[in-house]
């Protein structure tokens, strides 16, 4: 999943690809927008479920025995090896399409914001 692109990715490359060709107007931004707002939500669950998964791994390490020492594993121990685990690369890989997702948004809602700007001052 690391190297594919993303559905969101291919969206807005698509909607940026268009309008370097042709005129959008600020319904068809909004349009992407909502669109982009629907792939967030979808991001933004998969992000919950895999912080959970992760908080288990990394509660799993906490209760675990240092085999090196015989003693109760120390906090900062655990983090590491939580933060090595498959569940810490799935979690961070959520939060970073979040993150881009939050940037597309922004960006789209800017350049609503300008081309609507930009009508009404044509009229």
């Amino acid at each position: 999943m690391a190297d594919e692109t993303m559905d969101y990715m291919l969206d807005y490359e698509a909607f940026s690809n268009n309008f370097k060709k042709t005129e959008v107007s600020g319904e068809e931004v909004g349009e992407m927008v909502m669109r982009m707002a629907g792939h967030f939500a979808r991001y933004n669950m998969n992000m919950g479920n895999a912080l959970r998964s992760f908080s288990k791994v990394k509660a799993d390490f906490q209760g675990q025995v240092d085999p090196n020492t015989g003693k109760a594993m120390s906090s900062s121990k655990a983090e590491i090896l939580a933060d090595s685990t498959p569940e810490a690369a799935t979690y961070e890989m959520a939060r970073i399409h979040v993150i881009n997702l939050e940037q597309y948004i922004n960006a789209l809602k800017s350049l609503q914001k300008g081309v609507l700007t930009e009508y009404s001052h044509s009229n």
